[in-house]
């Protein structure tokens, strides 16, 4: 049977040989593709084909990775992750938008999304699949791609709902050998992500091979130079509470975690940057733009989530917030909105590849 996501279609890349020929078996739900020049097979299940290079020398100490961002999936998005109407889903994906919009958010405004009707769009770390599918709703060619194969199969689930055609789909794989081949995508997407990678250089490396010669790469990566760093991470967890005295990877265990359920597995890894780190790990694009956002009152400690409550009672929460923050999302004042670009904890990076 032949697939929507065969290899010459999708841009598909062995990530053991670099190989870019597969010969397909079974079906869409329950499949495999093999590399024409090192035999290796990937399993292909509920659609989603597992391109990730299990003979790879620190595939085992991704797997402390791959364990925490399933345990935060199932905790944070357990309740809510059933769409199987296709008219409600895009509602909140409009909603979802109007949120975007309100919190100058990457999606709106780095991400050209009135301009990417029928471009080839990569996702690294796509989460549950609601970025990629505002995206495939605005008619990218969408590929989401997650290292966890849960959330890579949630995404694929939701692209699915909204695209029969087969344009959009999801891969798992690894953002440091990403499966693609060079100079494919228009435009590389990643919100919060390749902070949370053990080389998030190599990574960029990858952003950079696969995009298409002035294809656009759009980023987040945390600030180092932020309220959020420097007063809860640095001095309340990390100095105070003795964080960074007993744990190399302090910063990561105070990181992420967003769910009300008990937390028992913990983020290994998380990398915060000053933007002068930042332009030179992007040195080898052009017109690298880097702009600072995410501020809101909740992070002061103690009386935050008081004035955030207040607050919202003025300027009203977003639904759509559950998508992706596991709930309604409270929309920010404009004193937040100014904050935050001097104090904010996100980077968001637009670069053009030369």
């Amino acid at each position: 049977m032949k697939m929507k996501l065969m290899a010459d279609d999708k841009g598909l890349m062995c990530p053991n040989c670099s190989g870019v020929d597969f010969v397909q078996t079974g079906t869409m739900q329950d499949g495999s593709l093999t590399c024409k020049d090192c035999n290796q097979s990937y399993l292909i299940k509920n659609e989603v084909p597992s391109l990730i290079n299990v003979k790879s020398e620190n595939y085992k100490s991704k797997k402390e990775i791959t364990d925490f961002w399933k345990h935060l999936y199932h905790a944070a998005y357990k309740d809510h992750e059933n769409f199987d109407d296709r008219d409600i889903y895009i509602d909140r994906l409009k909603n979802l938008e109007e949120l975007f919009q309100h919190r100058e958010h990457l999606a709106i405004t780095e991400m050209p999304i009135e301009d990417i009707e029928e471009k080839k769009v990569l996702e690294i770390g796509c989460g549950a699949g609601a970025h990629s599918s505002l995206f495939s709703l605005k008619g990218a060619k969408m590929t989401a791609l997650d290292i966890t194969l849960d959330r890579a199969h949630s995404a694929s689930t939701k692209l699915n709902l909204l695209d029969t055609s087969g344009n959009s789909f999801s891969v798992h794989g690894d953002a440091e050998k990403l499966p693609f081949q060079e100079n494919y995508f228009d435009i590389v997407y990643s919100n919060g992500v390749l902070h949370h990678t053990h080389d998030t250089e190599k990574a960029i490396s990858e952003v950079f091979r696969v995009l298409r010669p002035g294809g656009r790469a759009v980023i987040m990566l945390y600030s180092k130079h932020s309220f959020l760093y420097w007063v809860n991470l640095f001095l309340l967890r990390g100095v105070l509470m003795g964080g960074i005295f007993r744990d190399k990877k302090w910063l990561g265990r105070s990181t992420e975690w967003m769910s009300e359920d008990k937390q028992e597995v913990y983020n290994p890894e998380t990398k915060v940057y000053s933007q002068k780190r930042l332009r030179f790990m992007f040195n080898k694009f052009d017109d690298v733009k880097i702009r600072k956002v995410g501020f809101i009152f909740e992070q002061i400690p103690l009386i935050g989530k008081y004035i955030g409550k207040l607050c919202g009672m003025v300027t009203g929460y977003n639904e759509s917030g559950i998508l992706i923050y596991d709930k309604p999302w409270r929309n920010e004042t404009k004193l937040e909105l100014i904050l935050s670009r001097y104090i904010g904890f996100a980077n968001n990076i637009s670069a053009i590849k030369r």
